[in-house]
């Protein structure tokens, strides 16, 4: 009973200490303050809403966004302005869709070629180029398996089609693995490559700023040191490198650059196939790594890239 007792007056003691605080409280107007701080206190607690949550001052930000890409713009334009070459014509949607690629493969093999040296081991350009457009194909049938692909072959002087187009991995790589060199010549037409390219249908947009449901692409292998490839610009040929969903890439090997063979030249003529700016050209000479890195970049889609180059009127 005696320590019930104690319980008793200590908490009597404890609820009037509380209300004197009150009192205290309610007369100090500095703890009156305190009270009007920790009201607010227990409202800050709560979640705010989205417009409340957004400072003033980040709510600014767009509007000063906006007004620098305006700049920018404005500069964009001035410098294409001042660049009467560049390719601004075709403003192209940013889509990955399906694709149709032709695999031009060069099966040439120069006198006294380098080759590849790799984990200690000799490989021949045209070995190198299988391998790496092998892995080309598994990665881009992985991305899309509506991906299709076609292959045709440079030869000594003329091309031949070995493959129509198909989505088949086991053809592609059977048709692949049956090309074999064969001897240069000095001259190449290449009319007989597009002569098949050009056979193609061009895609066509369903609806102006919609993407066609296909986009058509040329990748040529280009392994020749010393022949230049000569073609003859019909007016068919313009049509299909002009038309904004035809794209034609080019990787070239090629031995180190020197006076006795003819690479600066071979560049020249092969950079001209791309008149919209957006196409790949990479020239690699025997670097293993390095083709297989720009094999890599050609994976990116034509519809998704940006100008490559500035374009000389």
């Amino acid at each position: 009973m005696p320590n019930k007792k104690k319980r008793n007056t200590r908490s009597q003691d404890i609820s009037r200490n509380i209300s004197k605080e009150e009192n205290n409280i309610k007369k100090d107007p500095g703890h009156g303050s305190l009270t009007q701080s920790m009201e607010k206190l227990r409202v800050d607690t709560e979640l705010p809403t989205t417009s409340e949550a957004i400072p003033k001052d980040l709510e600014l930000m767009p509007t000063q966004i906006t007004a620098n890409n305006k700049q920018e713009d404005k500069t964009c334009n001035a410098v294409e302005e001042e660049v009467p070459g560049l390719c601004t014509e075709y403003d192209l949607p940013n889509a990955n869709t399906r694709e149709q690629i032709v695999l031009v493969i060069d099966r040439v093999q120069d006198e006294n070629y380098s080759p590849f040296i790799a984990n200690n081991k000799a490989f021949t350009p045209l070995s190198m180029f299988k391998k790496a457009i092998e892995i080309f194909i598994k990665l881009k049938l992985r991305i899309n398996p509506l991906h299709e692909f076609s292959i045709i072959v440079m030869g000594e002087s003329r091309s031949q089609m070995l493959c129509s187009f198909t989505n088949d991995l086991r053809k592609l790589l059977y048709y692949l693995d049956s090309i074999n060199e064969c001897e240069t010549e000095d001259s190449f037409n290449m009319n007989t490559v597009f002569d098949f390219i050009v056979n193609e249908e061009l895609p066509v947009p369903t609806a102006p700023g919609l993407p066609p449901s296909r986009t058509l692409r040329a990748i040529i292998f280009y392994g020749r040191s010393y022949t230049i490839p000569k073609i003859t610009m019909t007016e068919k040929i313009t049509n299909y490198l002009n038309n904004p969903y035809f794209t034609c890439d080019i990787l070239m090997t090629h031995e180190p650059v020197e006076i006795s063979n003819n690479c600066n030249k071979i560049f020249e003529v092969l950079q001209n196939f791309d008149t919209k700016g957006r196409a790949y050209f990479f020239p690699v000479c025997r670097d293993v790594r390095k083709l297989h890195t720009s094999m890599g970049k050609l994976l990116s889609h034509p519809l998704q890239r940006p100008i490559q180059k500035l374009i000389k009127s």
